[in-house]
């Protein structure tokens, strides 16, 4: 499996029965791994924070409406606000990436 790749349900109940080592039954483990989805999206849903320890929180966030220009009509429009998923890490996991990131070699034309 390609971990760059986004996971599925599926994909990540066959990592959890070969973790298990099949100990109990296939569709008893991707029953458990539905109900974890779903509860995790009706939290979401009603305001609430996803905190996983040591590594971040998954929470829905309000947008802004935004004014564009609509090519169609020609005149400038106001979008509607629009809620979407925001993650952020933990502080330790930040401050390690930050201190191991290098600015004169990321950025070295300014």
């Amino acid at each position: 499996m390609n971990w760059s790749d986004s996971i599925s349900k599926r994909d990540l109940w066959r990592y959890v029965n070969k973790k298990i080592r099949r100990v109990i039954h296939h569709a008893h483990v991707f029953s458990v791994i539905a109900i974890l989805f779903e509860e995790m999206a009706a939290d979401l849903k009603a305001g609430k924070e996803i905190k996983i320890h040591n590594f971040g929180t998954l929470a829905l966030r309000d947008t802004k409406p935004r004014k564009y220009h609509d090519v169609r009509f020609g005149r400038v429009m106001q979008s509607p606000p629009h809620r979407i998923l925001r993650f952020t890490l933990a502080p330790l996991i930040r401050k390690k990436l930050r201190s191991l990131l290098d600015i004169d070699k990321t950025f070295k034309d300014v």
